[in-house]
């Protein structure tokens, strides 16, 4: 590095939705700008995210121009969707670098999510001219039937497995972290060197040392005190399995006292109002909706007032970062019957497992969450050492860590 000129460290991050401002907000939160100047590069949908507008930590922000054609949130049925979006965003990342190190020299580069980068980051040269580079991966799969995790066979799985090894065969690839613990010990089993680059770190989430009284939270929230409360909690797509909840609520046979939340930015409000089952709830006051950015105050709320989280989602697989937001705090689950929530679920005896796309086990757990709720007390209870070290300042030494390793080296 040349004498008297601040190191200058790259973060690399186009979406602005779901999970991603709260990662670039740990980052910039984190000890990196006491020994760098921080550069985020994104769409203009970043730099006005609460999580992002109300950061202190100065920063440069640097815009991504979106190409018109290039879909953030393609259909996941679409092989040739995917792969294009897949292909767009690494060239925008491979550009925005090129372009700033032109002002002055990069020297570590951040990737929050590699799984939407992964196919242009893994071939061709190495992405950033050789400046060394982490990334964090949140969807790998290919470990899951070695691991016992219940999931189909991915499309092209031995082509995904070939771009990650290629990844992580790059000099300038410094390591690889996941949220997700069955890859951390499936790259430990392995013989290959280049798996000791795969590093855990735990899906960070809020803790509150506190909550509000359950009776507190359910006033403010306008819901009924004897009320057994769902709560569907973050972006709110087809694949979070909203309609199938509102379905088995309104169900004849779901007992009455059931309540469900939705929370979060509800991205097929058109679909839920045309619901029948929507509407009847509405009309019964048993469907409670916040739509939008969910702050610290609402999100204490939403859990103190919650018997159960709803994590029956369909078509994912991966960890779950409400599920652990709510297992810090004791809220057990209604997972999915397969993916790593069915996995945790069944393993830790976190919750009910269900059928998502079988009404009957939904409205099965629903009524024994109305029946016994000693036994989602317990499971509430077994969540809690599971998910404690789901602390957003391990994530930040982490990357502190591997940063300051890589530039002493």
């Amino acid at each position: 590095m040349t004498p008297g000129r601040s190191r200058r460290i790259l973060i690399l991050e186009l979406s602005a939705t779901g999970h991603h401002p709260s990662y670039v907000r740990l980052l910039l939160d984190s000890e990196l700008p006491k020994s760098a100047d921080i550069i985020l590069a994104s769409q203009k949908e970043m730099q006005s995210h609460p999580a992002i507008a109300t950061c202190p930590t100065p920063f440069q922000y640097h815009q991504i121009q979106l190409h018109p054609d290039l879909e953030l949130q393609p259909d996941i049925s679409n092989a040739a969707a995917l792969i294009r979006m897949n292909w767009g965003i690494g060239t925008l990342y491979r550009r925005a670098y090129t372009d700033l190190s032109r002002q002055a020299p990069i020297d570590f580069v951040i990737v929050p999510y590699l799984d939407n980068c992964l196919l242009n980051l893994a071939a061709g040269r190495e992405p950033f001219g050789g400046t060394p580079w982490l990334a964090l991966t949140m969807r790998t799969m290919i470990h899951y039937r070695h691991m016992g995790v219940v999931a189909p066979e991915q499309s092209f799985a031995p082509f995904r497995r070939f771009l990650f090894n290629r990844i992580l065969r790059q000099r300038s690839a410094t390591s690889v972290l996941t949220i997700d613990p069955t890859l951390a010990e499936f790259a430990r089993q392995q013989s290959e060197p280049y798996f000791r680059k795969i590093q855990y770190v735990p899906d960070p989430v809020n803790y509150y040392g506190s909550l509000p009284p359950k009776s507190e939270a359910r006033r403010r929230l306008n819901i009924p005190s004897d009320a057994s409360v769902v709560l569907l909690y973050g972006e709110i797509t087809p694949r979070k399995g909203a309609l199938l909840l509102v379905n088995a609520v309104a169900s004849p046979e779901c007992s009455g006292r059931v309540h469900v939340i939705l929370a979060g930015r509800n991205r097929m409000s058109e679909i839920l109002s045309s619901s029948n089952a929507f509407q009847s709830l509405l009309e019964q006051r048993r469907i409670h909706i916040l739509d939008g950015f969910i702050d610290d105050e609402h999100e204490q709320l939403l859990l103190a007032a919650t018997d159960c989280l709803w994590v029956g989602y369909t078509d994912f697989y991966g960890v779950s970062g409400v599920m652990a937001l709510a297992g810090r705090h004791s809220v057990p689950v209604l997972a999915s019957d397969y993916g790593l929530v069915g996995h945790f679920t069944r393993k830790h005896e976190l919750g009910v497992v269900i059928e998502p796309r079988n009404p009957a086990t939904i409205v099965a757990a629903l009524n024994r969450l109305v029946a016994d709720p000693s036994f989602f007390l317990r499971a509430g209870r077994n969540a809690v050492p599971v998910f404690e070290p789901h602390d957003p300042i391990a994530l930040q030494q982490v990357v502190t860590n591997v940063v300051e390793r890589s530039w002493a080296q």
